[in-house]
């Protein structure tokens, strides 16, 4: 019986502690700073120019604002969780802006290739 008891009492101590813990995330300040700097860095580049580009540029902005919205609430972990992805959305900005213009600088050095060929092969 007495056994029993020290077992309930030390499973409502931890359970209290663990309770009391988990409220306790920080806020994800860094975090949030690395996102704003992605989403600035892609429209430094002109992600706007390119419409797939531009729609993950538009996710990461409304995920920032999402983040901020959970933090003022006290949801913490997930509001790093929204800014984790809100960075990666900034990021596929960037990248799909530089491959586009990656595409239309090939195609250019192809087409002056396929000129300049024309021009030297003999008549």
């Amino acid at each position: 019986m007495q056994k029993s008891r020290i077992v309930v009492i030390t499973s409502l101590a931890l359970l209290a502690v663990g309770v009391g813990c988990g409220g306790s995330y920080p806020a994800p300040s860094e975090r949030l700073t690395t996102s704003q700097a992605a989403v600035r860095g892609a429209e430094e580049v002109g992600v706007a120019n390119e419409p797939s580009a531009a729609l993950h540029l538009k996710l990461a902005q409304e995920q920032i604002a999402q983040a901020k919205t959970l933090i003022q609430e006290g949801d913490n972990k997930r509001a790093d969780y929204v800014l984790m992805r809100a960075t990666t959305e900034a990021e596929l900005a960037l990248s799909l802006s530089r491959a586009t213009t990656a595409r239309a600088e090939a195609a250019q050095l192809i087409e002056q290739t396929n000129k300049m060929r024309q021009t030297a092969a003999p008549q």
